[in-house]
């Protein structure tokens, strides 16, 4: 565990996967006491979502795919000296300080897929990228495949200052929040000269109706609220307004948000509508999201007790 010393903290070297992720998990919380970044953990969260969701999608608790992956990340990034690690963000422009545990922790999970075998390649996924045009947004290159009818989707820009981290987390909230569109994470691809890696992951296509109307505001206010989540209005362009079309849970904290008409659509052959490619964020102290809620005056949850998010003996 980190003290008030220079050394390097040492969460866990050995053992079983469940013990490696519970070690960490403290840690973390222990470097958040001390005004240190790390990422917090969303087990109190993800664990409030899976039991809500009857056991439909991805499995809830797992220590492979995006779970394992963000504790190899964090295992690099709460590596460094106390001295190295920033301290959590109380501005905006505080965030850019993430750098330096965002490349340590990306330089651990890059070791751990090489040696695992889990790279992809990279030239391989931009030529099929590029045969179909080039599609995606401001955070993903995306294609689709026929044989799996599923959207492989490679991150290659990180939007809102986040850490891949952040990512991996979002990743995984979006398995129990959203099932029916929960994403796969495929690998990760390594650029052959900048050593730079980048997550691959795919999702299920979705029919969308096109013949009915787009979804409205008050329907996916409603599929929201089914869910627990009320409509906040975060400051957009400097107006607080929808832009952001955003959702706050208020119990677990997570906030959802870019849910416009064509990341909420209806599927086709029934009446059930779905969630593409949301932005969720996990409101505590130092993240975006909590900076996102003060700009309108909402103060962000208290840190999690760690009895109340991993009870480990």
């Amino acid at each position: 565990m980190p003290s008030s010393s220079d050394s390097e903290p040492q969460p866990a070297s050995s053992g079983e996967p469940e013990e490696l992720f519970g070690a960490l998990i403290r840690q973390a919380f222990e470097l958040r006491s001390q005004g240190h970044y790390a990422l917090h953990p969303i087990e109190a969260a993800f664990r409030h979502h899976c039991a809500s969701t009857e056991g439909s999608g991805e499995p809830c608790i797992r220590l492979d795919g995006f779970a394992g992956a963000e504790g190899l990340y964090r295992t690099g990034a709460q590596g460094l000296r106390i001295s190295e690690i920033p301290q959590l963000p109380q501005q905006f422009r505080e965030l850019s300080r993430l750098r330096v545990v965002d490349r340590e922790g990306e330089r651990s999970l890059r070791k751990s897929v090489e040696r695992c075998g889990r790279a992809l390649n990279e030239a391989d996924f931009l030529r099929t990228w590029e045969s179909q045009g080039r599609p995606g947004g401001v955070e993903h290159q995306v294609f689709h495949d026929q044989d799996s009818n599923r959207w492989f989707k490679r991150l290659y820009h990180k939007v809102n200052q986040s850490t891949l981290g952040d990512y991996l987390s979002r990743m995984r909230l979006h398995s129990v929040i959203f099932p029916e569109t929960a994403y796969r994470l495929e690998g990760f691809t390594i650029n052959p000269k900048s050593r730079e890696s980048a997550p691959v992951v795919s999702q299920p296509h979705i029919e969308v109706d096109v013949e009915k109307p787009l979804v409205t505001k008050r329907e996916t206010d409603d599929l929201m609220a089914h869910m627990g989540f009320a409509p906040i209005q975060l400051l957009h362009e400097g107006i607080q307004d929808d832009g952001y079309f955003a959702y706050l849970h208020p119990i677990s904290g997570i906030l959802v948000h870019d849910l416009h008409d064509e990341n909420v659509v209806r599927m086709a052959g029934t009446e059930e509508l779905a969630v593409i490619d949301p932005y969720i964020s996990l409101v505590r102290r130092g993240t975006w999201a909590a900076l996102k809620l003060a700009e309108i005056g909402h103060p962000p949850p208290k840190d999690d007790m760690m009895e109340d998010v991993l009870p480990i003996s």
